[in-house]
């Protein structure tokens, strides 16, 4: 993966992974959303490869609730961690570091359903985005489950607009490409159709955290009966097709479809 060393400090001073998703965070609405999905797609038992891991906050929910899951992260501060993570509660079948790029480790058919929550906020070039779809793949039987996750562009784009829009033009240059340092924000378009090519069969397409972008300030102070009643409201239209454009971060489970 281009531009590792930069990923590995980011993760190091800014995006603790650990810290991110917890309950007390507003972010824990992530969580919900995709812990939800997944559960009601997933088969019982799952043999399951999250191949960026970050610390195993989905790697190791999921083994709590009965699958097989194997954890690797391109990031070594984050594998450490599951290492450490693991060694108290051994849940996880395996635990490697290595790039989602390159899941030659594996054979194909490895595994009945692959996540990819976060290796596509980082990848930039297309080839390598549809690369990482690929490789995810090849380890999936017919029928298998992808799961990945994304940053969505409009959102991004709206939470970094200066109220005086004094940068219109570095937000006309994002909404062209997309980049911002080690970050890339696709779309749901973009990414829908990504997922088409490679040969996957819509499962959801979800909102994961909605108006989290535009209520940072008033979420961070809200009680937990404040919290729980945006939770509630967010799990109950998180499925509808236009929230894709205002949330943050979106999901998309899809199926490998025969050839």
């Amino acid at each position: 993966m281009k531009d590792l060393k930069q990923l590995e400090k980011f993760y190091e001073d800014d995006g603790k992974e650990e810290l991110r998703l917890q309950e007390s965070s507003p972010q824990y609405i992530e969580f919900l959303v995709a812990t939800k999905y997944l559960s009601q797609s997933l088969p019982p038992s799952a043999r399951i490869l999250d191949s960026c891991a970050g610390t195993g906050v989905y790697a190791f929910y999921l083994a709590e609730q009965g699958h097989r899951v194997t954890a690797g992260d391109v990031v070594r501060r984050n594998v450490e961690i599951l290492r450490t993570i693991q060694e108290k509660s051994p849940l996880l079948a395996g635990v490697y570091e290595g790039d989602a790029l390159d899941l030659s480790r594996f054979p194909p058919g490895s595994f009945d359903a692959v996540l990819c929550m976060g290796a596509l906020y980082h990848l930039h070039a297309p080839a390598d985005r549809r690369l990482v779809v690929e490789e995810s793949l090849r380890l999936l039987p017919e029928g298998g489950l992808f799961a990945c996750t994304y940053m969505n562009r409009y959102a991004v784009i709206l939470n970094n607009m200066a109220g005086s829009l004094d940068n219109i033009g570095e937000v006309l240059e994002f909404v062209q490409r997309g980049v911002e340092g080690i970050f890339y924000a696709s779309t749901p378009e973009e990414t829908a159709g990504l997922m088409g090519a490679c040969g996957l069969e819509p499962v959801c397409h979800v909102a994961l955290d909605g108006m989290a972008a535009y209520l940072r300030e008033s979420a961070g102070i809200l009680d937990d009966t404040g919290l729980r009643r945006w939770r509630d409201y967010h799990l109950a239209v998180c499925e509808v097709p236009s929230l894709l454009g205002s949330s943050y971060h979106n999901l998309f489970i899809g199926r490998k479809r025969g050839r």
